[in-house]
């Protein structure tokens, strides 16, 4: 019996937005100078300290932050064209990364087009492609644009933020909405880390860091809101990434989840606008007593990209203000 070859996807044009020309790095740019290429792995902790002359201040080096950078890196962001996926965007910038934020309109938005101009203004990299995560032949297509964009001949992160929420009540829910639910947020997140360790796997020294938006949603039901395909499809996710860590651990890529819990970002505050008595219920909802803010997603993104994580795979990072442990 004959097995199925998927067949490459054909080449296209992507619509891709990039501010118009850099910017040679400011006089300045030593105060926020990225800490430079992550260190080898015998130059990291105790062991390294105890290899050398622990009494001579000569031989110490500091790596924390260097463990922490993306420089050289090429990352792929979904679902970046605001909200938590262009905050994470930013940060990988800002850790040195080439960052190409992957969105279904075909122009960024103003909020992206400010972000990215002054990624430019720092002489960083921050383009904007258009792509379907959930075409097969697109998201595929697109990973290998990017390879060949970026100038780095790798791609070492990918993160599938794409989403969509509806609300809806179980015994009228129309199964049209329901099956596109899950078609963004579960198969569309599917293709898109498929699409990326199909890259990784092709690299001369396989590895990589896949990292998966589920929700605190996920693992708990909200309270007094009906949104059992939104939720049932991050569950999904969260058994996806699993899967995949154990499928794809052993080449060195690993998968990790984040379930972010209510995050005040300019969606959620434009639902929190029409529905004012959702802030303090939200707020109550968690020992911290108020919502998150986006840029809080930063530290955890930029930790599971890094070589800083190199051994967590398959994890679960719940970003939700302690929400779940109630």
């Amino acid at each position: 019996m004959l097995s199925r070859v998927a067949r490459a996807p054909a080449a296209r044009n992507f619509n891709v937005w990039a501010p118009a020309r850099m910017v040679p790095t400011s006089a300045n740019a030593a105060e926020q100078a990225n800490p430079g290429q992550p260190p080898p792995v015998e130059n990291i902790g105790v062991d390294a300290v105890l290899r050398e002359n622990p009494n001579s201040q000569d031989n110490h080096t500091t790596t924390i932050f260097q463990e922490f950078s993306l420089e050289g890196k090429t990352a792929v962001i979904t679902g970046g064209n605001g909200g938590l996926g262009l905050e994470m965007a930013l940060a990988y910038v800002e850790a040195g990364a080439h960052v190409y934020a992957v969105d279904l309109p075909k122009e960024p938005s103003e909020e992206f087009k400010i972000v990215a101009d002054h990624c430019r203004i720092m002489g960083k990299h921050l383009k904007y492609v258009s792509a379907t995560v959930t075409d097969h032949d697109d998201i595929n297509a697109c990973m290998d644009f990017v390879m060949k964009d970026s100038g780095t001949d790798s791609l070492d992160v990918c993160v599938a933020a794409a989403g969509i929420l509806q609300t809806y009540d179980a015994l009228s829910y129309p199964a049209d909405e329901f099956r596109k639910v899950f078609e963004v947020n579960t198969t569309g997140v599917f293709l898109t880390a498929q699409a990326a360790a199909r890259k990784m796997h092709e690299q001369k020294n396989v590895s990589g860091s896949i990292i998966l938006i589920a929700s605190m949603s996920g693992s708990i039901v909200n309270r007094d809101h009906h949104w059992v395909a939104y939720n049932a499809s991050k569950s999904a996710v969260l058994q996806m990434g699993r899967n995949l860590a154990a499928e794809w651990g052993p080449k060195d890529i690993r998968v990790n989840c984040i379930s972010p819990g209510h995050i005040r970002t300019r969606m959620t505050a434009a639902y929190l606008d029409t529905n004012p008595h959702l802030l303090a219920k939200w707020s109550g909802s968690n020992p911290l007593g108020r919502l998150g803010r986006a840029h809080e997603i930063r530290g955890v993104a930029v930790w599971l990209a890094s070589s800083a994580s190199s051994f967590c795979n398959g994890s679960d990072i719940i970003v939700s203000g302690g929400h779940n442990i109630w």
